[in-house]
């Protein structure tokens, strides 16, 4: 995510909160620190094996985070957090199957939730943003640089007006 989203962030996450991560890695554990529980999904078994270890020595007991290999054929994986049963106040969309994945999620937003789509400044996200809009959902964009990038590049707040 680019540093002024990372900023929003900062300023508006609080230990209330319950986040769904579709790509879990460093964020994971900036989310970690800041809400009540994080729930995740990951495709690939390195980055898994890595956060959960990391997890357990930072001693977070608040992540939930579930290894499927064959997401990009499976069609559990853009419907996980919809079929979690669960609300969410952010879902984070960082992986593979973005518009599949956002777009499938929006029941698992709790009122007034918020999608959060990376690397939303790609030509192909276009049917992203024409889908949100659709709904009814405000944007808010937020370019810049991300940790260890050197290009800009932007990441896309959809929010929830219901």
């Amino acid at each position: 995510m680019t540093y002024p989203a990372i900023d929003f962030l900062k300023k508006n996450l609080n230990k209330n909160h319950e986040i769904f991560e579709f790509g879990c890695g460093s964020s994971t554990l900036f989310f970690a620190d800041r809400v009540k529980k994080v729930v995740g999904i990951e495709t690939r078994e390195k980055w898994f094996a890595m956060l959960n270890i990391t997890l357990r020595q930072a001693q977070r007991d608040n992540v939930e985070i579930t290894l499927m290999e064959d997401g990009l054929s499976n069609e559990l994986y853009e419907n996980f957090a919809k079929n979690s049963g669960k609300k969410f106040d952010f879902i984070i969309v960082d992986s593979i199957k973005r518009f599949l994945s956002a777009t499938n999620s929006i029941n698992a937003l709790k009122p007034g939730g918020s999608i959060i789509l990376d690397d939303s400044e790609r030509d192909n996200y276009k049917k992203i943003f024409d889908f949100f809009a659709e709904k009814n959902f405000s944007r808010q964009d937020f370019r810049g640089v991300a940790p260890g990038q050197t290009r800009e590049k932007n990441t896309t707040i959809f929010i929830s007006k219901i």
